[in-house]
């Protein structure tokens, strides 16, 4: 990639994320971004569709970014503990992005992009996986549970304490591999 794409893309990456920080993103129009990001609309319009693709996009890249720290997303299914505090220190070491990104009317897009790409992979690393309907039902039941107890909970307890009751939780059901 040439300096010029870098720079332009780095260029509306960060108007982006300073937008979206005191914006909702249905507020933010391409005119505005390209304003803040010193860059045409042309220019914007050679990398992405519309606003929504690049919040899309960029919310793919931190998605992706959870996931890279994650060595065995297979744990999911033979050590849901240890996936879990994998995991939520993952989610942890994006949290300044994921809360940019996934705010207001995206907050739903989060829970649904983990679950997608958490069956993903551990369907990349065994397909005879995807044919059992249990697999697919009680990864998204842990992924989303999990998740909507967080947020429940966040306001009233602590990290640890949310992965302190979850962990017992997880003992409580059995393992898959």
């Amino acid at each position: 990639m040439d300096l010029r794409k870098k720079k332009t893309l780095r260029a509306i990456r960060q108007a982006f994320y300073d937008l979206r920080k005191q914006k909702k993103l249905e507020a933010i129009t391409v005119t505005e971004l390209c304003r803040n990001a010193e860059i045409s609309k042309a220019a914007f319009y050679l990398h992405y569709r519309d606003i929504y693709d690049l919040s899309e996009k960029l919310q793919a890249e931190s998605i992706e970014s959870v996931f890279s720290k994650i060595d065995d997303p297979m744990l999911a299914l033979s050590n849901p503990i240890l996936f879990t505090h994998t995991f939520m220190e993952a989610v942890e070491a994006e949290r300044d992005r994921i809360n940019i990104l996934f705010s207001d009317s995206q907050a739903g897009a989060l829970p649904t992009s983990i679950v997608s790409h958490l069956k993903e992979n551990i369907f990349a690393r065994s397909p005879q996986l995807r044919q059992n309907p249990e697999i697919s039902v009680y990864l998204t039941y842990t992924i989303m549970g999990s998740y909507y107890a967080c947020i429940e909970s966040g306001t009233q307890l602590e990290y640890l304490e949310t992965l302190k009751i979850l962990e017992k939780i997880q003992k409580m059901v059995p393992t898959f591999i």
